[in-house]
């Protein structure tokens, strides 16, 4: 009787398995507010007789405090679990949303966006999720983060399409409360999913100087706290230049002369190829592990936009796109992997929380840059050059790792 009770049943055999999924489902869904923004930006704006830097200012805000609210609720779920931690999300994004359908001033939509969508919402979506799927797999690690990361991609693809068509029946308005409706619903039986704690994931014991020494044992042979400073600033090199031409590529294509179908286009490809990467550089960190998936990745993505800012030809544009995306899609979830590689499992949601934070900030800083050098010297080739030195500084900081870890084994507890 004991034996079989401790026998693991077919679903705990398959459990790991519905964390992805219910992972990715809250980033597909959490993250969609975003991209209905983004749809609903023009019509908002011209209802409310705002400037569209308006609506663009709270995304930012919810970008920059996501990051920011990522480093508590990262390390609220090493305490409580995953499940607290997802249920936060679940009622502020989509209570957000619903808030957004009422906004009448700015200041009223940079509060909504900036604390119930950044700070209590997004902040629970991306780094805690990563953080408490590395504690479900020793094998296939790589393969579940890259399907976990792909939501932002699948977002990405849903629904700009599901809120234009929105926006052209029912308005801006009734498109930011229905999608409220449906997150809430969806996002909550998420939750029911992610409430299991993984196994050997258990409410920190009191701290001991064991525990400490533990925690600040060398990485690599160095500081543990060196090598998580080297990856917060290589996460920051990879961030600007991914941030470029996701927000700059389409009127970079359109001041070449191209049309705003093909222009568009060039972002579609790019964001297509990049699910496809992020499966995939999973699935190579499982067998070449996470510092090298990440060098190539954002070898990649280097040398792709230094292409995209040497060439005024739309066949080549579409390929370094495409190639682009191939990159960069594979490169964030590498972060988590290697976090998880390398250090302690004690702690873990906190430090992927600090990488990931840097990783909001290189992304706002590569999204302003591109938009100050514009308005300085009319050219975004100037800015995408930029990009490529910021990704050089990113390769120089990996390879100094993967340098050290010749040799050594990954530290990582199970």
């Amino acid at each position: 009787m004991h034996d079989s009770a401790e026998a693991p049943t077919r679903l705990d055999r398959w459990y790991p398995w519905l964390i992805v999924v219910a992972s990715l489902t809250m980033i597909v869904v959490g993250q969609g507010i975003q991209f209905v923004l983004s749809v609903s930006l023009k019509a908002m704006t011209a209802d409310l007789g705002w400037p569209r830097q308006v609506p663009s200012l709270a995304y930012a805000a919810s970008m920059v405090c996501a990051g920011i609210g990522a480093l508590y609720l990262g390390r609220l779920s090493d305490r409580l679990g995953m499940g607290p931690v997802a249920l936060i999300g679940a009622v502020m994004i989509p209570g957000g949303a619903v808030l957004t359908s009422f906004v009448t001033e700015p200041w009223q939509l940079y509060l909504v966006f900036g604390v119930m969508i950044g700070l209590f919402g997004n902040a629970t979506i991306f780094a805690p999720l990563m953080a408490n799927t590395t504690r479900w797999f020793d094998r296939n690690r790589g393969l579940a983060l890259g399907i976990v990361a792909s939501g932002q991609s699948m977002g990405g693809t849903i629904w700009p399409p599901i809120a234009t068509a929105l926006n052209i029946e029912i308005g801006w308005r009734g498109t930011f409360l229905w999608y409220g409706v449906a997150a809430l619903i969806l996002m909550m039986c998420m939750t029911l999913i992610l409430r299991r704690r993984a196994p050997g994931h258990l409410p920190p014991a009191p701290v001991s100087a064991g525990s400490r020494r533990a925690a600040a044992a060398p990485v690599l042979g160095w500081p543990a706290w060196l090598v998580q400073a080297m990856l917060c600033a290589a996460i920051v090199g990879c961030c600007v230049p991914m941030a470029l031409p996701l927000v700059h590529l389409v009127p970079h294509a359109s001041d070449l002369g191209f049309g705003p179908a093909a222009a568009a286009g060039l972002l579609s490809v790019a964001l297509a190829t990049s699910f496809v990467s992020r499966v995939g550089g999973g699935m190579l960190a499982d067998r070449i592990g996470g510092l090298r998936t990440l060098f190539i990745g954002s070898a990649i993505q280097a040398a792709m936009l230094a292409g995209i800012a040497s060439t005024t030809d739309l066949a080549l544009l579409f390929g370094f796109a495409a190639i682009f995306g191939l990159g960069y899609g594979g490169i964030i979830a590498m972060y988590a992997f290697i976090v998880r590689e390398y250090f302690p499992s004690e702690g873990l949601g906190g430090r992927i929380a600090v990488v990931y934070l840097f990783g909001t900030l290189g992304m706002a800083l590569g999204g302003w840059t591109g938009g100050y050098v514009y308005d300085a010297v009319e050219s975004y080739a100037v800015a995408f050059a930029i990009g490529v030195a910021f990704n050089v500084g990113n390769l120089a900081l990996i390879g100094t790792l993967i340098l050290r870890s010749r040799g050594r084994s990954a530290a990582a507890v199970a």
